[in-house]
Parts: C-alpha cells; sequence; structure tokens
C-alpha cells in the first residue's frame, strides 16, 4: 500500500463513517442489514489500514531511517577526510617554511610552483580573560532581571566586535604570529 492508497483508505473509512451515521438517523438508531454492511466494510477498511498500511509506512520509514544512517555516516567519513585533509596542507606549509626559514631565502621558484616566506597573523578572543573580567557580572545582572539558574549565561564576541570597539576591548585579544608561506600554483587555462 502506498500513501496515496492509505489517503484514499482514510477518505473512504470517514465517508463510510459519515454514512452509517447517516443511516442509523433516518432509521432513528435501528440496526438493520444496511448498518450490518456497513460496519463491515468500516472494519474491513480498519483492518486493511492497521495492517498493510501499517506495514508499508513501516517499510517505509525503515528505509528513510537506513537512508538517514548512511548518509550520517558518510558525513562523518567525509568530515574526517576533510580534516585529514586540512592537516596534511597545514603539515606541507609548516616543511615548505621550514626549508625556507632553514635556507634563508625570501622566496622559491620551481618548474610550476612558488613559495614566498610570509607571516600569518590570527587575532583571537582571549575567552578566559573576557570570562574572568565579565562572565560573573553578567550572570548577576541576569539573575537579578529574572533569569532562572537552569539557564546558562555564556559571553560571545568576535575580534572584529572587539577592534571596531576599540579602548578597552582590546585588552581581550590576543594575536598569534607565526611564519607563513604564501603557495603560487600554476593558473588554470580558460577555455
Amino acid at each position: 500500500m502506498n500513501t496515496q492508497e492509505i489517503f484514499l483508505a482514510i477518505a473512504k473509512l470517514n465517508a463510510t463513517a459519515h454514512a452509517l451515521e447517516d443511516e442509523y438517523i433516518e432509521t432513528g438508531g435501528e440496526v438493520t442489514e444496511e448498518t450490518k454492511g456497513i460496519e463491515q466494510h468500516i472494519e474491513t477498511i480498519k483492518e486493511l489500514l492497521t495492517t498493510d498500511g501499517v506495514d508499508s509506512l513501516g517499510r517505509w520509514l525503515k528505509a528513510k531511517q537506513d537512508e538517514i544512517a548512511t548518509a550520517k555516516a558518510e558525513k562523518a567519513a567525509a568530515t574526517a577526510r576533510l580534516k585529514a585533509l586540512e592537516n596534511t596542507e597545514a603539515y606541507i606549509k609548516d616543511v615548505i617554511t621550514k626549508v625556507l626559514l632553514a635556507t634563508n631565502t625570501e622566496k622559491v621558484r620551481g618548474t610550476y610552483y612558488t613559495f614566498t616566506q610570509a607571516r600569518s597573523v590570527r587575532t583571537s578572543v582571549d575567552q578566559d580573560e573576557l570570562n574572568e573580567a565579565w562572565l560573573e557580572k553578567a550572570q548577576e545582572g541576569a539573575r537579578k532581571n529574572g533569569l532562572p539558574d537552569w539557564v546558562d549565561v555564556v559571553l560571545k564576541t568576535t575580534a572584529t566586535q572587539l577592534q571596531e570597539e576599540g579602548g578597552d576591548a582590546l585588552e581581550f585579544l590576543v594575536e598569534d604570529d607565526r611564519p607563513a608561506v604564501r603557495f603560487t600554483k600554476p593558473r588554470a587555462v580558460k577555455e
């Protein structure tokens, strides 16, 4: 049974139930051969829906759950592969950086690829310092304004927001400055 057949059976069940109700109204509630036949038809439809209908929906649901599990496993595998590739990329760049630093060379050019010394400066929020300075005050203010104890208060900001604010906000920034490499590869041919 597919969903269209299930919906048709439900519609038929509802229509038959209304027909039975109309028949009872017409006969003053008397049980007749006609009402017995309609009741039997209702039971047949219910039986069909609760056996074949349920099994069809169960098979369909199980197939979708299996498909979801497979998609999640594939996503996890793809995420792990991506992470491994990114780690390998970082390792290769680190080795090239070490070669450039060890040879005291600013730029190396192979037949196809070029590597140039660079600096990688990443600015981020020092979350520990931010929490130490403001979390207790934020929690206290939130509790005074009715926030229940079962709701956590979390401080969140970005380096960009702190830089835009300037002043005292800059004390919560951390810079990570390290040697890096710029990679130049052959350009793709445009067709």
